[in-house]
């Protein structure tokens, strides 16, 4: 389950996406021009609001945001509750409509009974018209069972086509948009709205193309159009650039891959200890053959979970309280 929050300060707009795992918190922040994600690993010893703590402070998060995600976190105290008063409910109505289900059969069952059982009596010739009477009184009953389960329920592969038929009408739709202008704070909107609502283990990577430039078609509904220019999404990051930046999605995800690989076996950073810029080794990354050739843009180690930057950090000034 994703939830979005959004706060404008001054001429700057604040815009927060959490998602919530079992074994991990997906965060995605962005403050005006600046955009940031990280996966935050979980365990038994911090609670989610120490782990999203702990990010606002590196990431100089507003008081105004801190303060609506923890009201976020108080009146979702009682979730565990509210699932349970879910499925209660749900067990209600599935009891229920078992006892609807009996009813219609016992009453349609009767029917046909006491019709027969009239026949026989008038025509002497018992128990044919009893057992025919008790036969389709069965038979009406099924019937009657049947089309309430397909008012009632659907299956897995019911709900998948009605949901496959809808993308396909609004691929088809896409096609109808004009061709506008538009920014790359709107782009940014559009896909995390589209990601928002995108089903659980779906991934807003099926925007991206193999040559890492979105695809529109899927965002026209959102964006009212289709953009006049490509822009480009990091399958690894989902950082996004404009048509001069097209290469840096490219050298990113393969740089992300190499270093999460690096990690993975070394257990640390492939970056120099003293570097105040936490800058990606690239000679320790092709020594290991974790990289062909070094790439044309510096890369940079974040404090959120080794994801990579190529914008370069600015250095903490250890004066300031």
């Amino acid at each position: 389950m994703k939830y979005n929050f959004t706060k404008y300060l001054s001429r700057v707009t604040e815009n927060l996406e959490l998602g919530f795992e079992e074994k991990w918190i997906y965060v995605h922040y962005s403050i005006g021009s600046s955009e940031i994600s990280a996966c935050l690993l979980k365990n038994e010893n911090k609670s989610e609001e120490e782990y999203l703590e702990t990010f606002f402070e590196e990431n100089k998060v507003s008081a105004e945001m801190k303060k609506e995600v923890m009201k976020f976190f108080k009146n979702e105290k009682n979730r565990s509750d509210t699932h349970w008063n879910e499925f209660t409910s749900f067990l209600m109505k599935a009891l229920s409509l078992n006892m609807v289900f009996g009813i219609a059969i016992a009453i349609s069952v009767y029917a046909g009974f006491k019709l027969g059982t009239f026949l026989d009596g008038r025509y002497e010739i018992y128990p044919t018209f009893t057992l025919i009477g008790t036969f389709l009184g069965i038979g009406i009953g099924g019937l009657t069972v049947y089309s309430m389960v397909q008012k009632y329920f659907k299956s897995p592969i019911q709900k998948d086509t009605e949901n496959e038929n809808t993308v396909n009408m609004d691929l088809k739709d896409s096609k109808n948009y004009p061709i506008i202008d538009v920014t790359i704070e709107d782009v940014r909107r559009a896909v995390r709205t589209f990601s928002n609502n995108l089903p659980k283990g779906v991934f807003r990577t099926i925007l991206v193309q193999q040559d890492n430039s979105i695809d529109f078609k899927q965002l026209a509904s959102l964006l009212g159009g289709t953009p006049s220019k490509k822009f480009y999404m990091s399958k690894e990051t989902y950082d996004l650039f404009e048509e001069s930046e097209k290469q840096i999605p490219i050298e990113m995800d393969i740089i992300q891959k190499a270093v999460d690989q690096y990690v993975k076996e070394h257990k640390e950073y492939p970056m120099l200890k003293f570097d105040p810029h936490h800058r990606v080794n690239y000679y320790q990354l092709l020594q290991d053959k974790y990289l062909k050739a070094a790439p044309k843009t510096q890369f940079y180690i974040t404090d959120l979970d080794g994801l990579i930057t190529h914008i370069m950090p600015q250095k903490k000034n250890s004066s300031q309280s």
